[in-house]
Formats: structure tokens, C-alpha cells, sequence
């Protein structure tokens, strides 16, 4: 004999006082209050409204070491969604076609969330160093101070938020489909290509911007793996503002960070449909 537990109801008091306008105002208040009010302050504070041209912060936030600093932190970005993704789908494509443990290999994906950033960087930091464990045994990777110790950093810090989204991706797709393209024929690599990656794009974009984005504003891999040439505009905001405490010019700064990330994502949705992206994983 079995017993059936019905879910408990909402209260009625509870369907009667609040409907889906209410659910929708709470979303847009909640982005309104913490996103668009913070942007707009922004905006005020980076104009000058005093003696001098209105613009005068962006201009010189156009300029010399902040141009670099942009440059750098798009570069770094871009290089280490590419890293990234490559680990990542290989990772995941062995979870899902490959592994018998996939509980456990998983839980090991996910366990470096739990671990705090700066802890996971001086990890790297003390790995990589003359004194670390490669140094003990003769290893010595003279990488530290680099662009190549961020980017790996970066990498390492954010390969579990591309993991994720690629596995389910990889995972919805049906093995009667790759058992059909091996019976048709097709080679293990071809049905790779053709079958199993387009099938997991929603995966790979939505890893892609995930990555990008948290790349691109990263503030603790450049600070603690590398040096003054390897500053992105994190780095850059913070130091203008806690250090010089030019709040016109860190307003900003911030500013046209947030217009060319912006940018990039409506870029980038115009060419992969992120709405259907996303909304297929």
C-alpha cells in the first residue's frame, strides 16, 4: 500500500493579495534599485559639473594607461573564454559520454565555487613559485608576473562556470542520435563535429559569456598573478578611486567599461541569439 502526499497549497490570504504584476514589480524594482540607479550615479558623478569641460574625465579615461588597461582586459577576456571552453568541453563531454562517476566528478567541478577567490589565487601563486612543489622537484615555470599567469589563473578561477552549462547542454542531447550518426556511417570525430557541437552550442554560448564577462571585470587574478603591465580596468577603477580618490574619473572609467560590455553582449546576441541560446539549455 503506498500513501500519496499531496503538495501543501499556497495560502489563499497569500494568491489573494499577490498577483503576477506584483511578482513583475519586485523583479524590475529589485534591477532598478541595485543596477539602474547605481549606473545613473555613475553617470553624474563622471561629468564634471563644476569649472572645467563637462567631458573631461572621459577624456582622459580615453587615454594612455586607461586605453591600455581596456585593451588588456578585452584581450585577457577573449583568450581565456577560448582556454576555458576547450577544458571545459572536454571535461564535460567525458562526464557525459565517458564517465561512470559522474556524481563524484561533478561535485569536484563544483567544489572550487566554495572556495574563496583570493585563497584559490595565492594557491596558484605559491604552485607556481621557486619555493612551490614544482620548484621542489626541479620544475621551475617562470610564469608568475605574466600574462600567461593570469590568463591560467582566470581560467582555473572560472572553468566551473563553464563546465556547468556545457555538461547540460551535452547531456539533453538523445544517444540514439550518435548511435544513429555511427550507424550512418560517421566516424567518432565527424560525429563529433557535426552532431554532438552543434547540438551543445546553447551550452558553449552561454559558457562563453558567462566566462567573458566575469574575465574581462576580474580584479583579484591580475592583482595577486601579475604585475603593473599586466593591469586590467579593475585594477585600474579600483587604484584611481582608493588611491588618488578621483571619483569623477573612476565614475568614468566605470562607465565606459559598462557601455562596451554592454555592447559586446548586444553584438554578440545579434549574431547567436542568446535569448534562444539560453533558452534551449
Amino acid at each position: 500500500m503506498s500513501v500519496v502526499v499531496e503538495r501543501s497549497p499556497v495560502p489563499r490570504w497569500l494568491t489573494e493579495r499577490i498577483s503576477n504584476r506584483h511578482l513583475v514589480a519586485i523583479g524590475v524594482g529589485w534591477v532598478t534599485f541595485f543596477f539602474v540607479f547605481p549606473i545613473l550615479f555613475l553617470v553624474v558623478e563622471s561629468l564634471n559639473f563644476g569649472s572645467g569641460g563637462l567631458f573631461d574625465a572621459y577624456r582622459r579615461a580615453t587615454g594612455g594607461v586607461y586605453l591600455n588597461a581596456f585593451a588588456r582586459s578585452f584581450v585577457y577576456g577573449f583568450v581565456t573564454t577560448v582556454v576555458t571552453l576547450a577544458f571545459a568541453y572536454v571535461l564535460a563531454y567525458y562526464l557525459v559520454f565517458a564517465s561512470d562517476r559522474v556524481r563524484l566528478l561533478l561535485t569536484l567541478v563544483v567544489v572550487p565555487l566554495w572556495i574563496a577567490y583570493i585563497i584559490r589565487y595565492f594557491g596558484l601563486l605559491l604552485f607556481f613559485s621557486p619555493t612551490g612543489p614544482l620548484g621542489q622537484v626541479g620544475l621551475e615555470i617562470d610564469i608568475l608576473f605574466t600574462s600567461t599567469a593570469v590568463v591560467v589563473g582566470l581560467a582555473n578561477a572560472y572553468l566551473p562556470f563553464a563546465v556547468l552549462p556545457i555538461y547540460n547542454s551535452l547531456n539533453a542531447i538523445h544517444h540514439e542520435t550518435i548511435d544513429a550518426s555511427r550507424a550512418l556511417g560517421a566516424g567518432q570525430l565527424r560525429t563529433i563535429y557535426e552532431v554532438v557541437v552543434p547540438l551543445s552550442t546553447p551550452g558553449i554560448v552561454a559558457a562563453g559569456v558567462i566566462v567573458f564577462i566575469l574575465a574581462t571585470g576580474s580584479f583579484l587574478g591580475p592583482a595577486v598573478l601579475g604585475g603593473p603591465e599586466q593591469s586590467m580596468i579593475a585594477n585600474e577603477i579600483a587604484r584611481t578611486f582608493l588611491e588618488a580618490y578621483n571619483i569623477q574619473l573612476a565614475s568614468a572609467l566605470a562607465v565606459i567599461y559598462t557601455v562596451l560590455l554592454v555592447a559586446f553582449i548586444a553584438a554578440f546576441n545579434a549574431v547567436f541569439d542568446l535569448q534562444e541560446a539560453l533558452g534551449n539549455l
